[in-house]
């Protein structure tokens, strides 16, 4: 039940201060909760997005007579799109804004997949599904900053929430998918679930418009008392009031603008190798394996649409489990400890069902890619995304997360061109083999540099007081 809080008057007179409000404030209001969904619901939508694609791959191809080369390009050409976008985005989002820019994003992904449900030729496919992966660019790193902006310490872990509501909305998508099978619309099923992709994302940009105030550190650091005031009142029920007029390190800026380049400074340079390989890898190993479970569970059980559609919601569910046992093992692990552990347990994984492909019993059939999403989810499908939220103060977050969304770009680029082609020429099971050698990737990269985003336990340096942001400690290599 949501607790209804008396209103507070708190004089400020620091950005300091605003980030130890943040910091310590629990979430108590229904506005704040309310936030927080929404700010994954950028999130579900990419899923959502991505699972209707996915389930109507084989109609699609049928429909446009797409070979498996078609397919790849329709695939990755959204992630060169996505790559883009999150390159140029991350400054817009630190100038102007996390809601803004998010809502802008909805907006887009609603125009794109309505031409996309639309598409009569392959040209205009494509063309579609990059404008869908530019808005997606543009909304994961700054949807990931927001959440993490607006979480208090103890809450952090929250974060890892966005896995299974990734995993939620693949399973909705599949369902409403099998809904619209049913409903004998036949090769046109993949342009119908578009359609309800873009009602989605439409009701979302409604919503964060109306119920999303934007992140109150980014306002302080902005010094935008008024909008700061309103969203203080609204998530916190705190009345602020500014007895020096202003927040001093909101006015005592540098004039000089954060540079991409600061990523990769001294301070930040491990995090940012860490949280970006963890990222990329994961993407290449979800994209190249997972988004084709469909056409996997063709060839496992049989070629009837409905079954294997059924098939693929079963295979989701375990990344809803797994998703909200991130959020445990992260506890346990770290956010490190998760990835390490998650892709040596993806890489057995990968290694039985491609070695094992055209011989596993019906249940292996079925566990081995159930678990292969299970253990993705419940560690490096989280930790990458979640260690760039964290990895840098507010003024940098945007462009870290964005950064990170880049590199998750490259990653599906990389997984969603290369396997259907891989496939043709090599076969499946042997291209699946092949995969195991990205979570081993992964795993090396997470036993070389041991950063870790939760271990708070020496996050109070001069750095951290003066930005009002978590630094957390580093160890490289050690």
């Amino acid at each position: 039940m949501t607790q209804v809080l008396p209103a507070r008057n708190r004089a400020l007179t620091s950005v300091s201060e605003v980030d130890h409000l943040v910091d310590s404030e629990d979430i108590k209001t229904r506005r704040h909760k309310v936030m927080l969904v929404l700010g994954l619901a950028g999130i579900a939508f990419e899923a959502y997005f991505l699972a209707v694609l996915s389930s109507g791959t084989a109609p699609m191809s049928e429909q446009l007579n797409l070979d498996s080369n078609g397919v790849g390009l329709v695939s990755s050409y959204g992630y060169v799109a996505t790559l883009v976008a999150a390159a140029t985005c991350g400054l817009l989002a630190d100038r102007f804004g996390r809601v803004k820019i998010m809502v802008v994003a909805k907006l887009i992904a609603v125009v794109a997949a309505l031409l996309m449900a639309g598409a009569p030729s392959f040209a205009m496919l494509v063309l579609a599904r990059c404008i869908a992966g530019a808005a997606y660019g543009v909304d994961l790193g700054v949807a990931m900053a927001y959440l993490s902006e607006n979480l208090p310490k103890r809450r952090q872990y929250l974060l890892n929430f966005w896995q299974a509501q990734w995993y939620i909305s693949t399973v909705v998508a599949l369902v409403i998918v099998l809904g619209l099978y049913h409903l004998d619309v036949g090769l046109s099923i993949w342009r119908w679930g578009l359609v309800t992709a873009a009602i989605f994302a439409f009701v979302v940009a409604i919503a964060q418009w109306t119920l999303m105030p934007d992140s109150p550190r980014w306002l302080a650091k902005k010094g935008r008392l008024s909008e700061l005031t309103t969203s203080l009142q609204q998530m916190y029920r705190i009345s602020a009031t500014y007895p020096t007029g202003h927040l001093e390190a909101a006015v005592e800026e540098p004039k000089k603008e954060r540079r991409w380049t600061e990523l990769f400074s001294v301070r930040f340079r491990a995090r940012t190798i860490l949280a970006n390989v963890v990222t990329m890898m994961q993407a290449l190993q979800y994209y190249a394996v997972a988004y084709y479970l469909p056409v996997i569970a063709l060839s496992l059980f049989g070629d009837n649409f409905g079954e294997a559609t059924f098939g693929s919601i079963v295979f989701n569910v375990f990344g809803i489990v797994g998703g909200v046992a991130s959020i445990w093992v992260a506890s346990k692990l770290g956010a490190n400890g998760a990835a390490k552990y998650g892709f040596l347990a993806v890489a057995a994984m990968i290694l039985i069902l491609g070695v094992f492909f055209d011989s596993l019993p019906v249940l292996l059939a079925f566990l081995v890619p159930a678990m292969f999403i299970f253990f993705h989810s419940a560690g490096p499908g989280v930790s990458g995304l979640t260690m760039a939220a964290m990895a840098y103060p507010s003024d940098l977050r945007g462009r870290g997360g964005q950064l990170a969304t880049i590199s998750q770009s490259i990653g599906g680029i990389v997984g969603l061109y290369a396997f259907p082609r891989m496939s043709d020429a090599l076969g499946l099971s042997t291209t699946i083999t092949i995969f195991v050698a990205v979570p081993l990737v992964g795993a090396a990269i997470c036993m070389l540099i041991r950063w870790e985003p939760f271990d708070t336990s020496h996050d109070l340096n001069e750095i951290a007081e003066a930005e009002g942001d978590m630094v957390v400690r580093e160890v490289f290599g050690k």
